[in-house]
């Protein structure tokens, strides 16, 4: 029951569970479910970019990353909103940190972690146990960064919550 305990408060990272066991007639371990992709050689899709992506939805997909990337740990998602030529330090393309990110693993909780998107500058943040920026191209993510970075405090674009998710 303990492992229950900790999985569901995201202290533990789940397996990947392909269907619920008999012994969970609940579908409680089944919510805990995250694709592992680390069988393909490279991520499924990448993010197209689209001048015509407009700030709201822009923020709407700096959202959706933050959530795929740190608390959900849904690596179909999260490489779906990198393009083709993203920048991590010197290196250059997504393949750069796809065997990092292909398993799924969440970093931790919205309640744990903090998410911001500028509008002014087109970049998104995340914070968990470091604080990582992205540079946000005609709706994709093309940059990142993630030394001594730190969110902004009166810049933070607002959501419309009943659209998000």
């Amino acid at each position: 029951m303990r492992f229950l305990q900790l999985l569901a408060a995201g202290i533990l990272a789940p397996v990947t569970v392909v269907s619920a066991p008999a012994s969970d007639p609940s579908g409680f371990l089944q919510q805990y479910k995250r694709e592992n992709l680390c069988n393909l050689k490279s991520p499924p899709s990448l993010c197209q970019p689209n001048s015509s992506v407009t700030v709201a939805e822009t923020a709407l997909r700096a959202y959706k990353f933050y959530r795929a990337f740190v608390v959900d740990g849904d690596p179909r998602t999260m490489f779906s909103l990198i393009d083709s030529s993203y920048i991590v330090r010197y290196n250059s393309g997504p393949q750069t940190i796809w065997s990092l990110f292909c398993n799924g693993n969440k970093i931790g909780t919205e309640a744990s972690t903090a998410w911001c998107f500028d509008a002014s500058t087109n970049m998104s943040y995340a914070r968990y146990s470091t604080t990582d920026r992205w540079r946000w191209v005609d709706g994709c993510v093309h940059e990142h960064w993630d030394q001594g970075e730190k969110i902004p405090t009166d810049k933070c674009y607002k959501l419309n919550t009943t659209s998000v998710r």
